[in-house]
């Protein structure tokens, strides 16, 4: 007989694994010219946290909107905000750091050496997972339409059978290597490793060796129900979201921070302390020499805008959009937190401020 978690994976190899995004719809172009940050933030309808930073100087730190309509509450840099995607560069950092602390050897060891019954896992390199190069589909819209669907829960532990069974069942979208298609099951299947291999839980892990070190004390994993002061609640079309079952997202996806904290998190990773020379190589990859092209690094994606070397990363989860760039050249920053969910210009906002602020 079948066991109920046998039968979800079976129902979920039956509908079509989608991508991570909610609304994968490109945004328009942004009308008219530029003029100032503030008009285009404006413009594009923004709600949410802001900070602009050139070097050590703020350009910009500052709310736009509600992040509570009904109590009347403003949006401020010092609010909590769900990050989304923007967990898995933490996620990514969990795993340079085995490799430092010798409990991996490389990051192109083969899965297979830690689960030798993964299907192809003599093919996907812990480096595939990271940089998206796996040809693992995403779980994500098979696990959360369950999950709405059905109201059914879902450990860390269960997505991974379903990930497993689906690679086995239907196989890899391409040859591991050969392609990049961005995929949540990557990080997830990352984050369990970390757990596996330190005996420890993820989230404790990643505060042990990244959040207390950096003094990051307000970035940890998001509660499902948004309650209490401090915290930015999140929207979609207007209207609150309901409660989300964070774990869904995990190691993928399940942190919420702060301004503040985020600009501790890019000035270590800008900084010479934090990373080394070789790491920062491995960490954010090498840039491309013509613009507009982006190379995934390890939870970040390093590209030119305007001439301008910009390691970025988004983030979209229930009720919130993300951002997070960070311009090494000039020791400078843009993150932009908003508690309204698929924000569409968010990348087009991005690249307008890099481009004529920058």
């Amino acid at each position: 007989m079948k066991t109920r978690l046998q039968t979800l994976i079976a129902l979920a190899l039956l509908i079509v694994i989608s991508a991570c995004s909610n609304d994968d719809t490109p945004a328009p172009p942004i009308a008219g010219e530029y003029t100032t940050a503030e008009a285009l933030l404006q413009k594009t309808g923004f709600q949410g946290s802001i900070l602009i930073r050139k070097g050590g100087t703020d350009f910009m730190r500052k709310g736009f909107g509600m992040a509570d309509a009904e109590a009347g509450v403003a949006n401020d840099p010092s609010l909590v905000y769900r990050i989304g995607s923007m967990t898995k560069a933490f996620t990514a950092m969990g795993i340079l750091n085995l490799k430092r602390q010798g409990l991996i050897e490389s990051f192109d060891q083969p899965l297979s050496d830690f689960d030798d019954e993964f299907p192809h896992g003599d093919k996907i390199t812990l480096r595939h997972l990271i940089t998206h190069y796996s040809g693992l589909p995403d779980y994500i819209g098979v696990v959360e339409e369950i999950y709405r669907n059905q109201n059914t829960y879902f450990a860390p532990e269960d997505i991974y059978d379903i990930i497993k069974e689906s690679a086995g069942e239907d196989g890899l979208l391409f040859e591991p290597g050969s392609a990049f298609a961005y995929s949540n099951s990557g990080y997830l299947i990352l984050g369990l490793l970390i757990e596996e291999i330190t005996d420890m839980d993820y989230n404790d892990y990643i505060n042990q060796n990244v959040m207390t070190p950096l003094g990051m004390s307000q970035t940890t994993i998001g509660a499902d129900d948004i309650q209490g002061a401090g915290f930015a609640k999140g929207y979609k079309s207007g209207v609150e979201v309901a409660p989300y079952l964070m774990e869904l997202a995990f190691s993928a996806g399940e942190f919420e921070s702060t301004i503040p904290d985020l600009e501790k998190w890019g000035d270590a990773l800008m900084g010479n302390s934090f990373l080394s020379v070789d790491e920062k190589s491995e960490y954010f990859a090498a840039p491309y020499t013509e613009d507009d092209f982006f190379t995934p690094g390890m939870g970040w994606f390093t590209i030119k805008l305007g001439g301008t070397l910009v390691y970025n990363h988004g983030g979209n989860i229930d009720g919130f959009t993300s951002i997070i760039a960070l311009l090494p050249e000039t020791n400078s920053m843009i993150i932009m937190l908003s508690n309204q969910e698929n924000w569409a210009p968010v990348n087009e906002v991005l690249e307008a401020l890099v481009v004529n602020e920058f």
